[in-house]
């Protein structure tokens, strides 16, 4: 059974060089909504200023951790 995770994710996009035309987009994820808006507010970045969509908005993530097999014993005739 994976355990659920839910978090919150605040896509920062950034102009490092005003006369380059690349823009740098930065995932940023928090534990808790208040921090997210917090930031979000604090750089005017509440909606994706290229999509418009919502920033800050709970995502669960289903963590999947890899099987791992027991190695068996050698039989004792291997040794």
């Amino acid at each position: 059974m994976t355990p659920k995770v839910l978090y919150y994710v605040l896509f920062l996009i950034t102009l490092p060089d005003v006369e380059a035309k690349e823009h740098l987009v930065h995932r940023i994820v928090f534990e808790k909504e208040e921090d997210c808006l917090y930031h979000a507010k604090m750089f005017n970045q509440h909606k994706d200023p290229w999509v418009q969509k919502p920033n800050c908005v709970a995502v669960e993530s289903h963590y999947s951790y890899p099987e791992v097999r027991i190695p068996l014993r050698k039989p004792e005739f291997m040794k």
